[in-house]
């Protein structure tokens, strides 16, 4: 048997190569001594939603993969759990492993916000568990609260799958994320589990309930595109849940600052739809659809790169913030793509094409 393959589409490696830039661009214009202007540095700072962004491509292409595989293959399953696996963590753990040799020649790294890395934080972190305490979610690995929220999102994706069958359905789940998240903040924001007020806030934003409502909108843009009339069978009922439910959220103390996750998540929906139907054509560079290929090796290790500028004092240029900011971007980006470039033909495809082969091998011996 053979195993099923999914075309790819460029339009997605645009999407995922936009998300990146916005990701590297939040975290280079963090850097240095000289300083951009407040209203920039806060512009700039929304390219961290470009997370979310790689959470909508996400479960738009995991829908459209498994609609496929589960129709064709005995064990889909199991066999996406291979998959995801064999994505997610060869470079994942690299990145563990590197954060350990930090630690154990005690040069500094990044810490999240822990000051002493447990043990506990670290077998967590292999886990994929780190998201269950604010104390682990972002430490060892820079930005592995949302490796963890992937990871949550893949444990709960064969039963979502199998009960969001039409786009009515997947606005109903919309709207149960939703109702689901603003109960949970509006009973842990009142509530002192940690001493830290920043980051027991920090963690109310970064845990998987914060996050699901955006995976929740990669479902339903996977509908919208497979066939635009499909909005017609949305229950007026759903839509107007909806539209409470946005203002609701709004009104809560915690949220009124991070709700901006979940409109930027709206909006990344009809920007995906316009470049599925060929319009921002001046985005669908080549430069972009390759960065998106190699994204995430890129997210992890873009951070690294930053860290070692930082060390040898290559984060400053001139003295002028925007041109320092620039040469500061291009420099990181640069060689963070050089390196992300071998990681991905050393690490990243061996690893998939292992994939591949145990699937094969398990399919064929059934």
């Amino acid at each position: 048997m053979n195993v099923v393959k999914i075309q790819k589409l460029d339009y997605i490696d645009v999407i995922r190569g936009i998300a990146i830039l916005m990701v590297v661009i939040t975290h280079t214009a963090q850097q240095g001594i000289v300083k951009l202007p407040h209203a920039l540095s806060v512009f700039l700072s929304l390219g961290a939603r470009g997370v979310q962004l790689f959470f909508i491509a996400s479960a738009f292409t995991l829908f459209r993969s498994y609609t496929q595989r589960n129709r064709n293959e005995k064990s889909p399953v199991k066999n996406f759990f291979i998959r995801r696996f064999f994505r997610i963590a060869p470079i994942y753990y690299l990145g563990i492993l590197y954060y350990l040799i930090r630690i154990t020649y005690n040069l500094p790294y990044w810490q999240g916000n822990q000051i002493v890395i447990t043990k506990f934080n670290i077998i967590s972190n292999f886990f994929y568990c780190n998201g269950l305490s604010p104390y682990w979610i972002n430490s060892v690995v820079p930005g592995g609260w949302s490796i963890t929220v992937e990871m949550f999102f893949y444990i709960l994706f064969p039963f979502l799958f199998k009960r969001i069958r039409n786009i009515n359905s997947a606005f109903i789940f919309l709207n149960l994320s939703l109702v689901i998240k603003l109960v949970l903040q509006e009973i842990f924001q009142y509530s002192n589990f940690i001493s830290d007020a920043y980051l027991w806030r920090e963690f109310l934003f970064y845990y998987f309930p914060s996050q699901l409502p955006i995976f929740a909108l990669g479902i339903i843009l996977y509908f919208l595109i497979e066939n635009a009339d499909n909005i017609k069978l949305v229950k007026t009922k759903n839509f107007t849940f909806l539209f409470i439910l946005l203002p609701l959220q709004i009104g809560s103390k915690f949220d009124f600052l991070y709700l901006n996750h979940i409109i930027f998540g709206i909006i990344f929906i009809g920007f995906a739809i316009f470049l599925s139907k060929g319009k921002f054509n001046f985005l669908s560079q080549s430069f972009i659809r390759y960065i998106g290929k190699i994204s995430f090796s890129i997210y992890i290790i873009h951070f690294i790169v930053i860290a070692w500028l930082a060390k040898f004092h290559l984060i400053d240029f001139c003295d002028n913030y925007l041109i320092n900011f620039m040469l500061r971007f291009t420099v990181v980006l640069l060689l963070s793509v050089f390196i992300s470039t071998l990681s991905y033909r050393i690490i990243e495809i061996p690893f998939q094409n292992l994939a591949k082969r145990l699937i094969l091998k398990a399919e064929n011996n059934n």
